[in-house]
């Protein structure tokens, strides 16, 4: 089909882009895809506005943008209040140009926004549907993100937050593509190119619908799938990881997502698996999410992935701790020690790279192209580092 090619192209524009960024690229594309709102959460200066403008610019399709206060009114998001409706009785707002008529939607620091605002949001978000005057309109939204710096701990929030089935958490640019992230932003800084559409509003309708009619096919043909899904999140409640029913199913909706978004023919384990790293609601729930899709054995080599992410970790710090002790000129023998830590993990990763490449499968290219990345900065800085 010819608009999934197109999310290809979308996807593979906004890597070449934003480097380092293929994790948050993804649950932003997944949410679109499953047509459901999606959170990011990040300090400031990681590309958090700048992927979702990208994103409108490569469809066809309105987009509204607004960074939200605790001093923005309603009407600056829904439309100022019509006059000549209030005067005949009526309470409404004109709606051109703002949310209500918009496809995609982008709302910056969503957890500043008043209580009216956020009361308001719950409804749009769920039902896609705002009552203006004497009628209930229907929001034709193919895309809900929002932005914040940190989660809210605010109890008034538990139920916005619960609205993100997809939510991103990422940091600053990890080391080792430190290099390829100042070669692209020099790049970009002497491009003018016009980014012009990729996909229109009838193709994203069409991705959506594909995504629905991809889990009445995981029911009929792949029950096994959903039994380990089953078993997944008996285990995340037994590790205090608590998904609320709504939740629980739309999962299901980012996972056919993914499948699209990889070019599977059905929905997978994997996609399950993927969707389900999406659904923290904080960082540490990470490690517990991992822990269940390898128990659940719904996903491909998991342990080995989790083996090298944590390698990959190990790594960086090493490097770190070895530069240190060069700085302070510790003893001869502390450096070579490290050093020949580093020469064992590079190693390890060399070995897993291999493992993890051979199944083709496409949720590893991302892991394997991570291990490579590791292994140019290790082997770069093991050189100097020897050296000296």
């Amino acid at each position: 089909m010819m608009y999934t090619n197109k999310i290809t192209e979308v996807k593979q524009f906004m890597s070449n882009n934003f480097v380092g960024r293929d994790d948050v690229i993804n649950g932003v594309l997944a949410g679109l895809i499953a047509s459901e709102p999606t959170l990011l959460i990040g300090p400031p200066g990681t590309a958090k506005t700048s992927i979702i403008d990208t994103l409108s610019k490569l469809v066809n399709a309105k987009y509204f943008y607004y960074l939200l206060t605790k001093f923005t009114e309603p009407e600056e998001l829904l439309g100022p209040i019509d006059i000549n409706a209030l005067k005949a009785g009526e309470y409404r707002n004109i709606t051109k140009g703002k949310l209500p008529d918009a496809n995609i939607i982008f709302l910056d620091e969503v957890f500043k926004a008043s209580s009216a605002i956020r009361n308001t949001l719950l409804d749009i978000m769920l039902n896609r549907r705002l009552p203006n005057g004497n009628r209930m309109l229907s929001l034709d939204i193919l895309g809900i993100y929002s932005a914040s710096n940190e989660i809210s701990n605010d109890e008034e929030d538990r139920a916005l937050y619960d609205r993100y089935p997809v939510k991103v958490f990422h940091n600053y640019i990890e080391k080792t593509l430190m290099n390829d992230l100042l070669d692209r932003g020099i790049d970009l800084m002497n491009e003018n190119s016009e980014v012009k559409p990729v996909l229109d509003v009838e193709e994203i309708i069409n991705l959506q619908n594909d995504a629905i009619n991809r889990l009445a096919i995981l029911k009929r043909n792949n029950p096994d799938i959903l039994d380990k899904y089953t078993d997944a999140l008996f285990q995340l409640e037994e590790n205090n990881v608590i998904l609320s029913d709504r939740r629980k199913i739309k999962l299901l909706k980012i996972a056919s997502a993914f499948s699209i978004l990889m070019n599977s023919v059905n929905v997978t384990g994997n996609d399950i698996a993927m969707a389900m790293r999406y659904s923290a609601d904080s960082e540490d729930d990470g490690p517990k999410i991992e822990a269940a899709i390898i128990d659940s054995k719904l996903e491909n080599k998991s342990e080995i992935i989790q083996k090298a992410n944590t390698i990959i970790e190990e790594t960086r710090s090493l490097i770190t701790s070895a530069e240190d002790s060069i700085h302070k000129n510790s003893p001869y023998n502390e450096v070579l020690d490290k050093l020949n830590l580093l020469e064992i993990f590079i190693k390890k990763l060399e070995e897993m790279k291999i493992d993890i490449g051979t199944d083709n499968n496409p949720y590893h290219r991302e892991i394997v192209a991570r291990i490579n990345s590791t292994l140019d900065f290790a082997g770069s800085k093991y050189e100097k580092l020897k050296g000296r």
